[in-house]
């Protein structure tokens, strides 16, 4: 029997290794896989997804509160049923259960639907939020990062040498339709 934390943040700002030292003070000998990346489905999430194809029966998948492990209901209790099947529990901290007794799995497929209304509801006030501000003219949406800037200036610098645009945004480094974007949003605004 080996026990795994899976500790997960959704950004790359956020740090996981809080999560994992606190687990780590009641599970001394797991072994920890840390990520950073969405929850918002599990296919998208590669460390997790390592994760599954190491446990085998016997094993436990430790996390400190369920949404680390998924945010929609469906996917939740379906990796449950697989996980179940293969022989391994699922430990939530936060919620002292583990996912092999009748109590566990009625208390995880209830937290599992309440991490999938969390979600729902800060995309809806979020999206609120973008209407709002692009009513009063303040939403500009996702900004380009200082890095892709540069590469954009100096695609752009290609492109005034003779270079096409779709060659020299592959010159330098970025998508012909980051290109496009920057072009059109530096018209926008001069």
């Amino acid at each position: 029997m080996t026990d795994y934390i899976y500790s997960r943040v959704s950004t790359k700002e956020q740090n996981s290794a809080s999560q994992a030292k606190e687990l780590l003070q009641t599970y001394s000998d797991a072994i920890v896989y840390e990520e950073k990346q969405s929850g918002k489905n599990m296919v998208d999430r590669p460390v997790f997804q390592e994760l599954l194809s190491v446990v085998k029966a016997g094993d436990r998948i430790i996390v400190r509160e369920l949404s680390r492990i998924g945010r929609n209901t469906k996917e939740v209790i379906t990796l449950f049923e697989e996980l179940e099947a293969k022989g391994v529990a699922v430990i939530i901290k936060e919620l002292q259960v583990d996912s092999t007794s009748a109590t566990g799995k009625m208390v995880l497929t209830i937290m599992a639907s309440v991490s999938q209304m969390e979600r729902e509801i800060m995309l809806e006030r979020q999206k609120a939020g973008i209407e709002e501000a692009k009513a009063a003219g303040k939403f500009k949406g996702k900004q380009q990062s200082p890095k892709t800037i540069k590469a954009c200036k100096e695609a752009l610098q290609y492109v005034q040498s003779g270079l096409s645009k779709e060659k020299a945004a592959k010159a330098a480094g970025i998508g012909v339709a980051t290109l496009y974007r920057y072009i059109k949003d530096t018209k926008k605004n001069s």
